[in-house]
């Protein structure tokens, strides 16, 4: 775990020195709306296609670690060449790219810690490893900020992601493969997916139809320049590691409360964003933050392996994350559209307003479908593994 936990420190460090700042980038360079909200979304949408196959193959090959070292390497090259243009219709290209490649190293990498937290009180377990990458990211973006504070360029971030991705591939080199039984999903195991993908479905659509239009806010707005974006993205990590350990234990607790409010929690950030309009207020912002993002890096993913039998989570993950790119792919997309036809008749400002209010009315509704999912004995999943 030691090995495992290292490269997730380092791989964490990578991901963060550049990628926090492609949609800022790309805003800041006049990009279109439609053109913000695709860079916004196709994050999750282009890495969990790769990942959908990907994750069949780590479920099939069992080669979990070696999937991971490769696809590590490939993203650390695609960083590095996108240091020498920086227009944000080669951004928009080579972020594709990377995160074409990042799903594929997700499908290893998540297969593997899912297969290791077999017997595990999964909040905790999945939460030391989120604690271990937040940790990463802190120390990421601030350095970041220092850099961004005397020489206030992208290429530099992204030169420096793609060498840690590199390093990150290198400390895997020995590790052995987690090798667990293969068990087959129940009728009953499917049903409940079936149900946990339209939720999150639902949901995707109005979380990722926010996405674009908080960048735009950021930048149009409230006037943030890159020190004070990089400085609030620390401050939101800062306040996670804060959170990790004890939403954790209340994800353990109760499946149940931690997936509701972990969807409901979000519903916060719309309404926020409508009124602000200075720096401060965003760093304030994104001291709750540490909340939300604690629920978001365990509940979701517990209730998944819950359900999920032993040696098909990469495959399941993968179907997840394929639902959620999907579904915040065309709420992104639509934010930008929307926002492109309403600017001509409103104000900027009223304009975001009014599709704030639909981004939070919709979060809302979203959560409150979590409540309708199967929960078993102690808030977990009905079926699939059982905790030790």
């Amino acid at each position: 775990m030691d090995r495992l936990k290292l490269h997730a420190f380092w791989n964490s460090l990578a991901n963060n020195v550049a990628a926090p700042f492609v949609g800022f980038n790309v805003t800041v360079s006049g990009a279109s709306a439609i053109l913000i909200g695709y860079v916004q979304a196709i994050g999750s949408l282009a890495s969990a296609v790769t990942q959908l196959l990907g994750g069949r193959i780590a479920d099939r090959s069992g080669k979990r670690v070696a999937i991971a070292m490769v696809f590590s390497v490939v993203t650390g090259a695609l960083w590095s060449g996108s240091a020498f243009n920086q227009s944000p219709e080669f951004l928009a290209v080579s972020f594709t790219a990377i995160t074409l490649a990042l799903g594929f190293y997700a499908a290893g990498w998540t297969s593997l810690v899912g297969e290791a937290s077999e017997g595990t009180a999964r909040g905790y377990f999945l939460g030391t490893f989120a604690r271990v990458i937040y940790f990463g990211a802190l120390v990421a973006l601030l350095l970041t900020t220092a850099l961004t504070a005397y020489y206030p360029s992208p290429a530099a971030l992204y030169l420096l992601a793609g060498g840690f991705f590199v390093f990150s591939a290198l400390i895997l080199v020995g590790q052995k493969d987690q090798t667990v039984e293969k068990k087959p999903i129940s009728t009953d195991g499917s049903a409940s997916l079936r149900k946990y993908y339209v939720a999150t479905g639902v949901y995707g659509l109005f979380w990722g139809f926010a996405w674009p239009l908080f960048t735009i806010t950021t930048v149009n707005i409230v006037h943030a320049d890159l020190f004070q974006y990089s400085l609030a993205q620390v401050i939101a990590v800062a306040s996670t590691i804060g959170f990790q350990p004890v939403i954790g234990r209340f994800v353990d607790k109760s499946r149940r409360r931690g997936v509701f409010w972990g969807r409901m929690g979000l519903v916060v950030y719309p309404v926020i964003y409508m009124f602000m309009s200075a720096p401060w207020q965003l760093y304030v912002l994104n001291i709750f933050s540490g909340v939300t993002n604690a629920f978001l890096n365990v509940a979701f993913v517990a209730y998944l392996y819950d359900i999920a039998p032993a040696g098909q989570r990469g495959r399941y993950n993968a179907e997840y994350n394929l639902v959620t790119g999907v579904t915040t792919m065309i709420g992104s997309v639509s934010a930008g559209f929307a926002l492109v036809y309403l600017t001509a008749w409103n104000s900027l400002w009223l304009s975001l307003a009014y599709l704030y209010v639909i981004s939070a009315v919709g979060r809302a509704a979203g959560a409150l479908l979590h409540l309708k999912l199967p929960y078993g004995p102690k808030g977990q999943a009905p079926q699939g593994t059982v905790l030790r």
